[in-house]
């Protein structure tokens, strides 16, 4: 993942995003969910969070169907970025409706060496 970003001089992400990171860095058990935050602090500092009102990414017709960060995904990248996921339904869905998309499912057995 870090090879594939490196080719990248900007990336861009949401506070929905980070919060389920985080969430998911919390469920680890010690010592890694320290650890892990600590990764995750020194590269957040590296990334540019940009911001969707809530109220906006609700009112998207895929709301109901794929949930808040996903929308604000799709709604922030439209015409605009390239995303890299690991998410099929996501990917699929963005494929769907003309956002470049790489899921890193399909790239990570080439192992980027």
């Amino acid at each position: 993942m870090l090879k594939i970003l490196s080719y990248f001089n900007k990336i861009v992400t949401t506070p929905n995003i980070l919060t389920e990171v985080n969430s998911l860095a919390n469920q680890l058990g010690e010592p890694e969910r320290s650890r892990c935050l600590s990764v995750f602090a020194e590269g957040v500092t590296t990334l540019k969070e940009s911001y969707l009102e809530s109220t906006e990414v609700v009112r998207t017709d895929s709301f109901t169907k794929f949930g808040l960060t996903d929308c604000g995904i799709a709604t922030l990248a439209k015409n605009k970025y390239l995303v890299l996921t690991d998410d099929l339904k996501l990917a699929s869905y963005l494929q769907k409706i003309e956002i470049d998309t790489i899921n890193f499912n399909n790239i990570r057995p080439s192992g980027w060496k």
